[in-house]
């Protein structure tokens, strides 16, 4: 088998990656049962039944339809293209049937035809956005668009499709070999992914794939994905003729497109921005603040700055921010959580029972802590579920009787080549694909639902943030913020950088959709929720990790051994504190002083780089060296916290708090032993045993934050810019290769010349006298013509 490029390569990843992530959230079932579930049209059994006995009654007097199935469709002896080319004309013979059918029965759904069926292989749908192209083998594509969001529809050329006007993708096989479906399931994994990351105006998508005479029906969503089982669509055509008539005649939002968002033309050179109707509001997009994966079933979280019009479409007031997001039906909204939070920090006011000494210090004298507290929060406008023909817009959830549906996947074999830089491809050994069975357990096929939500504050993230000084300040602030979410007793669970804003200098938390009540929270950490690189490292191994007593004297005089470990586990403050300390040292291991010399970044590049790998690689489970770090950061044994702290030492200085302050880790691990220690309530009951809230103190939050703005004082008067490690990497790679390259531009000499055969030396060729006259009168010799053969074969010139 030919190994594939660069480009193909990459698409065969995104695909696999797609198979993997969707496993254990795909369903299956009959195929009438998909029909009825996921394209009922015409929402009567009686009226669709006699439609489809009508238009199969035609299409066998047209002769279209024979006693071995579709005459269009014959596979044998014929390639792909040829063979499955006839649908489009099948799908226009059904159209006309359901036309003529309808002349006399008047049936609203049929009066308009929304989409047609073109079977170009070779096609490349047109991407609006980078990543958005892709090639099927069949498609229905809408008839007319609104491509400038003015209200005009215009028609669409089949020979220049948008991805936007892509509705249904199809893949077809020939012959139905494992390989072959395990091809169509790829391809059309890959176009819809593509098409739910590349356009906002997408809710869910249908597909269709044929194996020979197999055909199978697809549908994809936030909250699951469903295939039929495959059916034989000649010996049954009644089915494939129902979902010919669905995709012909569905409404829009029926397809899966939202109504509520318009994809709009503006500037000179008419860059896509995006139009929502939120209630009696309309905003429109000027950036992307942050973007959603290639993951089918998620919460498809998108945030856009965006700014309000008016009637005419015209700007007014400052720009917001919205953030668009699917959520589980029975989730709590972020608006409840902030009211819910603000309400016990008010409750706490009324009742004076927090102490000046025992809370974050004031901003403003005398202020309260909701007041203060909200500094620390983002501003709600609005927090709605989006609505479509009156009804609240959601991901429904799988019909009864469906079976869970495992992929085959080719599992491929690359050789890795490490590079300073990271990693990078190598060439491929041997590129025979290895199959293997993905399984794993279902998740649940829980219902979402559709929300948006308008902040007032346009942050940055800390991703965004390139200066010491800033981030130090920012993730100081975050410890007090969440010191408020635990007097008001919350927690976070997915502090990360992307949920800690900045917004005039004040660090801001968002996304506190997975935030709960500390005492309502169950044991255990199904399901994860957070950044893998940043949650703590308790959360991700799912146990307690710390002994009682001091953490330098685990083992107390008299005992024989130590303390054991709670055999429980919860959730609770210490580890959104954790996270914090965690986003600390992310920053410094992705980060080298703008200041450095290209000599400075190839002494410490490679050392930080293989940190932030060993730390910072996206398990969900912790690796050994992160629980190690944490676990032993203030002990001999804690070799991954020593390496850290020397080489960040290296690189800012022996006298910098900048990698000081990464001993609040051992502080931390001293507040977990303090805590761990500490008698626990319902000790008699496992399902309810926790530690009370007022073993977290204040002093632990005010400890951390100590550290950190020790640091940003030392370096808040100081040019202190950073830059991205990948950044400088990069840069120190080009330096280098322009010095190569500068080192061999040297004045052109004879010897440059390719077909230059420098004169043989006696001892090499004992006629060097008639070798060099032959030379010099223009001709060449045997022997100088084998030297040139050879020089050329050496560079590559000839094969």
């Amino acid at each position: 088998m030919s190994q594939p490029g660069a480009a193909a390569r990459k698409l065969e990843e995104q695909r696999l990656y797609l198979k993997e992530s969707t496993t254990g959230h795909t369903v299956q079932v009959p195929a009438e049962t998909f029909l009825a579930h996921y394209t009922n049209l015409l929402h009567s059994q009686r009226d669709t039944d006699n439609l489809v006995a009508h238009v199969e009654k035609k299409l066998k007097a047209d002769d279209s339809l024979g006693r071995n199935g579709w005459s269009a469709t014959n596979v044998i002896g014929r390639n792909e293209d040829s063979a499955f080319k006839g649908l489009a004309g099948i799908a226009e013979e059904i159209h006309s049937h359901c036309v003529d059918w309808n002349k006399t029965k008047q049936h609203p759904k049929l009066r308009h035809r929304t989409t047609r069926l073109i079977c170009r292989p070779n096609h490349t749908t047109a991407s609006e956005v980078r990543g958005g192209s892709m090639k099927t083998d069949a498609r229905f594509i809408l008839l007319k668009e609104d491509s400038k969001g003015d209200g005009t529809l215009t028609d669409i050329d089949p020979n220049h499709v948008p991805t936007s006007a892509a509705v249904c993708p199809a893949e077809f096989k020939t012959r139905s070999t494992t390989e072959l479906r395990i091809d169509n399931e790829s391809k059309v994994l890959g176009a819809v992914g593509h098409i739910l990351y590349a356009d906002p105006c997408r809710r869910s998508v249908i597909a269709f794939t044929i194996e020979d005479h197999l055909m199978r029906f697809w549908y994809f969503s936030r909250s699951h994905i469903a295939v039929s089982a495959a059916f034989d669509y000649h010996a049954n055509p009644g089915l494939f003729i129902r979902f010919v008539i669905f995709m012909t005649f569905a409404p829009l939002e029926d397809l899966g497109y939202d109504p509520t968002v318009k994809r709009v033309r503006v500037g000179e050179d008419l860059n896509i921005q995006y139009r929502f109707t939120i209630g009696d509001k309309v905003y429109q997009t000027t950036g992307v603040i942050y973007e959603m994966n290639l993951d089918i079933v998620t919460r498809a979280t998108r945030v856009w700055e965006v700014v309000e019009l008016d009637s005419s479409f015209q700007p007014i007031g400052t720009h917001k921010v919205l953030k668009d997001v699917w959520l589980y039906f029975d989730a709590t909204p972020e608006s409840h959580i902030y009211n819910a939070i603000f309400a016990a920090l008010r409750q706490l006011d009324e009742d004076g029972s927090v102490p000046e000494t025992e809370r974050p210090p004031p901003l403003q004298p005398g202020s309260s802590l909701e007041e203060d507290a909200k500094h620390y929060f983002m501003t709600i406008v609005s927090d709605s579920v989006v609505s479509i023909n009156g009804q609240p817009d959601e991901a429904k959830e799988p019909p009864e009787g469906y079976v869970e549906f495992c992929y085959t996947v080719a599992e491929e074999k690359f050789a890795m080549e490490a590079t300073i830089a990271g990693t990078s491809r190598g060439e491929v050994d041997d590129y025979t694909p290895q199959l293997k069975r993905v399984d794993r357990a279902p998740y649940p096929h829980k219902k979402r639902t559709h929300r948006r939500i308008v902040f007032d504050e346009v942050c940055r993230t800390l991703y965004k943030v390139l200066s010491y000084a800033d981030f130090t300040k920012g993730v100081a602030q975050l410890v007090y913020g969440l010191e408020y979410m635990r007097l008001a007793g919350f927690v976070h669970r997915d502090i990360s950088p992307g949920n800690c804003l900045i917004f005039n200098g004040q660090t801001k938390i968002s996304d506190l959709e997975y935030a709960r009540p500390y005492a309502a929270l169950g044991h255990g950490t199904a399901p994860l929720t957070g950044t893998p690189g940043f949650m703590a490292v308790e959360y991700q191994v799912g146990k307690h990790l710390f002994n009682a007593g001091p953490v330098l004297q685990r083992i107390r005089p008299g005992m024989i051994q130590p303390p054991k470990k709670a055999p429980w586990f919860k959730f609770n403050f210490l580890h959104d504190l954790e996270s914090v300390l965690w986003i600390y040292l992310w920053f410094l291991l992705e980060t080298l002083p703008q200041a450095f010399t290209p000599a400075q970044i190839e002494q410490h590049g490679a050392t930080i780089l293989h940190l932030n790998h060993m730390l910072f690689d996206g398990y969900i489970r912790a690796p050994t060296e992160r629980v190690h770090f944490m676990e032993h950061c203030a002990t001999v044994k804690g070799t991954e916290y020593i390496q850290a702290r020397n080489a960040l030492t290296a690189v800012h200085g022996i006298d910098s708090k900048l990698p000081q302050a990464l001993e609040a880790f051992q502080c931390l691990a001293g507040c977990y032993d303090a805590v761990q220690s500490s008698n626990p309530l319902f000790p008699d009951s496992l399902d309810a045993t926790h530690w009370p809230r007022n073993v977290f103190l204040h002093e632990y939050y005010q400890d951390i934050h100590t550290y950190f703005m020790n640091a940003h004082e030392q370096i808040k008067d100081k040019s202190d810019q950073a830059r991205r490690l990948s950044d400088s990497l990069r840069e120190a790679q080009h330096r280098a290769q322009q010095a190569r390259q500068a080192a061999n531009k040297r004045p052109r000499t004879l010897e440059d010349n390719e077909d230059y055969v420098p004169p043989a030396r006696p001892d090499e060729d004992e006629d060097s006298d008639s070798a060099s006259d032959s030379t010099s009168n223009g001709t060449s010799s045997p022997t100088e013509e084998t030297q040139v053969c050879k020089k050329k074969r050496q560079r590559g010139g000839w094969a």
